[in-house]
């Protein structure tokens, strides 16, 4: 057998790099919880602010290698929700508490209105957030994000009790996306996936707070949206599993100063994960 790793799983040169770009590792009291978030280029304050928001049980590492691809021309920060990640717990989160987490960070890193990107369950949160916090943020760019726009309760992906694991690799070996997506790079998946994994006392476990909410109340979402003054793009898989080209179409169509939907070709609903480099190249395209 060789000893040269299988293709998928040797990182390429751009990730390798990306990656090697210094960041530092933060902390800020939102609401008397503290959240954890990543900044780089953070001497850089006279360039924008960027806030990256990553998906549902995801954590801040899932941008690592998206992020250092901006700082040439903003100062970046990539934040976990409560709950998410590094962060602590809450005893109850709503989405007032998760606007609480941006504004929280946005303001930690000394941001006067900057643009948000938010993926999946961020996404929503940065609308909410454009929504209730109108003079926060600048610009807001959402990544595949589902939009319940119908009142009604939606439940969020099922997932049973953490469990604890005797070692790493245990745990590794049941790391999963929801939903799956067998197209991201296997250095990808180890990458985020080894950043999810936390040292318990018994073992190993992920970082998430399993306690945290499994379903979601909504009420005039559409109402919400209409009241948005905040630029808006909306950019989408073109083959997720969780936004269809008209779902996405309809989301854009309810928010008065919007552009979209774009579709990133050939991806699924985890965009930064199985198409990285197109989706910095849209950014870039819709920011630059």
């Amino acid at each position: 057998m060789s000893d040269t790793p299988a293709l998928g799983f040797l990182p390429p040169e751009w990730f390798t790099r990306a990656l090697a770009v210094p960041c530092e590792s933060r902390y800020v009291d939102a609401g008397g919880t503290a959240i954890h978030y990543l900044i780089w280029n953070e001497h850089e304050t006279h360039k924008p602010g960027l806030v990256l928001a990553h998906g549902f049980r995801a954590h801040a590492r899932w941008w690592s290698f998206i992020a250092p691809f901006f700082i040439e021309r903003f100062r970046v920060v990539a934040f976990d929700f409560s709950g998410m990640g590094d962060s602590g717990n809450r005893d109850e989160y709503t989405d007032e508490s998760y606007a609480r987490d941006i504004v929280a960070v946005i303001d930690a890193a000394g941001f006067d209105r900057p643009v948000v990107v938010g993926h999946s369950f961020g996404g929503g949160r940065v609308l909410q957030a454009c929504a209730q916090h109108p003079s926060k943020v600048g610009r807001a760019i959402i990544v595949d994000s589902r939009v319940q726009l119908h009142d009604g309760e939606q439940k969020l992906p099922e997932l049973r009790a953490k469990k604890i694991y005797p070692t790493y690799e245990a745990a590794r070996a049941r790391f999963r996306l929801i939903p799956p997506d067998n197209r991201a790079a296997p250095y990808v998946i180890n990458y985020v996936a080894e950043h999810s994994i936390k040292r318990v006392d018994d073992g190993y476990t992920w970082k998430f707070d399993d306690t945290g909410p499994r379903r979601v109340v909504h009420r005039n979402v559409a109402g919400m949206l209409r009241r948005i003054e905040t630029p808006v793009s909306y950019i989408y898989g073109d083959h997720s599993l969780v936004v269809s080209h008209e779902h996405a179409a309809e989301i854009v169509a309810h928010i008065p100063n919007s552009r979209g939907p774009i579709a990133i070709p050939e991806s699924h609903h985890h965009v930064m994960l199985d198409q990285p480099l197109s989706l910095i190249a849209t950014l870039r395209a819709l920011l630059y």
